[in-house]
């Protein structure tokens, strides 16, 4: 049996599961069979936990979303990581240095949620892929690489937009790329923000579409934006070289599974 717990970060839902108390590798078709919101447990990710392969890591974080494929990242389900590994006393409560499939992150303990300290992201350039999004889209967007890539729409209003049917129109140029869509629009002084998430459809909230619309907000002489999704909101901090992002993580509850 493995032992997980149910977890989320503004409603992004994640099962944990680790391989510091017994070995687990999670294949795809049982990490599927468990995605599944009416005959399994239901999640948007299964998150990884294990041993670092690098020296000044503390932990390796693995993220599966819920069709079994692999993602580089989750900054919503980094929190919960952190938060989980600080409940289960796999670490003291102390800042964590997180390696993860494409690059490393540092998680702070709050008083309430979490802080993780980010290199700022840049822009994923690909001409080629630029005119052919152009041909579809018709209006300006950004594609940013914030760890995971993203392409980011600013709207006057997401609320009636159809999300999952601008992804349908798009998915042939975005899904091998692993890029993920958002839209998002200006709510006074913070930003609002809808994604379709590859492998896993619109979700509630995602944390690394949040980042990348932050650094679009604060590319300019703005210190601090809040990024709101359906799920919640994630507050974002520009220092000189990085950028501070925190939010947070909530149990839900600890269950067990066969392999």
């Amino acid at each position: 049996m493995i032992k997980f717990a149910k977890m989320h970060g503004n409603g992004n839902d994640f099962v944990m599961v680790n391989s510091l108390e017994k070995e687990f590798n999670p294949k795809k078709t049982l990490i599927k069979k468990l995605g599944d919101r009416n005959l399994g447990i239901g999640f948007d990710q299964m998150i990884h936990i294990g041993a670092p392969s690098k020296d000044n890591r503390d932990f390796t974080v693995k993220f599966y979303n819920a069709d079994g494929g692999q993602a580089n990242m989750c900054l919503n389900g980094v929190r919960c990581a952190a938060t989980y590994i600080w409940d289960n006393k796999f670490a003291p409560q102390r800042t964590l240095t997180f390696q993860t499939k494409r690059i490393d992150i540092e998680c702070r303990p709050l008083k309430e949620g979490v802080e993780v300290s980010l290199k700022k992201p840049k822009y994923f350039i690909s001409q080629d892929l630029e005119k052919k999004l152009s041909k579809i889209i018709k209006t300006s967007f950004n594609l940013i690489d914030s760890g995971n890539l993203h392409l980011c729409l600013q709207k006057k209003s997401i609320d009636e937009f159809d999300l999952n049917g601008l992804y349908k129109k798009l998915e042939s140029l975005l899904r091998p790329l692993g890029i993920n869509l958002s839209i998002y629009s200006k709510d006074k002084s913070s930003y609002r923000i809808r994604t379709y998430e590859n492998g896993v459809g619109e979700t509630l909230s995602c944390g690394s579409a949040s980042f990348s619309v932050a650094y679009l907000c604060l590319i300019n002489e703005i210190k601090k934006t809040t990024i709101k999704s359906s799920g919640g909101s994630i507050k974002f901090t520009k220092l000189d070289d990085r950028i501070l992002m925190s939010g947070p993580t909530k149990f839900v509850y600890s269950g067990s599974f066969h392999e």
